[in-house]
């Protein structure tokens, strides 16, 4: 089995427990308190630009040259495009004001993205951040596919995330991960895979802390 069969059917339960989360069900429905999602957005800008950064170490370890422009490509577009395509946006039209916090499940994250980045294999750090392309992908895809999203005040996010381009970019990630395991020693695919797994918790715990306005400490 490929590397992306093996993590999605071993997650497929808690993706079915990120779409029915109350974040998502109430974004589906545009009835998504907008303090929360503010606190989210707050949180998604905190969140990418370490993101970013990881994307950036893995980029360098890299010897395909096609692989490592990928993953560049992605470090720039992961922040400076969502910022400006969602977050800004969603600022400006909701007059969101930051609360200076951060989420117990952000620290853990980025802390977890950047570590995993610095000290694992390259093919280890790649598989840590793709349920962030994939699980995105796949709840717009699933939103635009099974409501009507006209009128909805969050129209813009989903439509970012569904987006045939950002499809086309995340079905490349899972591709180049599928051929990065295949060519991996058992010991790399095994821990490519627990990366994997731990990534897509910490999805869920990012979304549910967010809703919950739970905060670590100020920044």
């Amino acid at each position: 089995m490929k590397f992306s069969e093996i993590v999605w059917k071993k997650n497929e339960v808690v993706y079915q427990k990120i779409i029915n989360m109350p974040f998502n069900k109430e974004l589906m429905a545009g009835t998504l308190n907008k303090e929360k999602f503010a606190y989210y957005i707050e949180q998604d800008s905190l969140y990418l630009k370490y993101y970013s950064k990881a994307l950036a170490v893995i980029s360098s370890k890299i010897d395909n040259a096609d692989y490592a422009l990928a993953f560049l490509r992605s470090s720039m577009n992961s922040y400076i495009v969502e910022e400006e395509m969602v977050h800004k946006y969603f600022r400006e039209i909701f007059n969101f004001k930051n609360t200076n916090k951060i989420t117990t499940a952000n620290i853990g994250y980025t802390s977890f993205l950047i570590n995993t980045a610095n000290t694992e294999a390259f093919e280890v750090a790649a598989s840590s951040i793709l349920p962030c392309f994939w699980i995105y992908n796949e709840v717009g895809k699933y939103i635009k596919e099974n409501a009507n999203i006209n009128n909805n005040p969050y129209e813009k996010w989903i439509d970012t995330y569904a987006d045939e381009e950002f499809s086309k970019v995340t079905e490349n990630m899972i591709n180049i991960i599928d051929v990065l395991y295949d060519n991996a020693s058992n010991i790399v695919k095994e821990k490519m895979i627990i990366a994997f797994d731990k990534a897509f918790i910490w999805e869920y715990k990012f979304w549910n802390d967010s809703y919950n306005l739970d905060d670590f400490y100020n920044i």
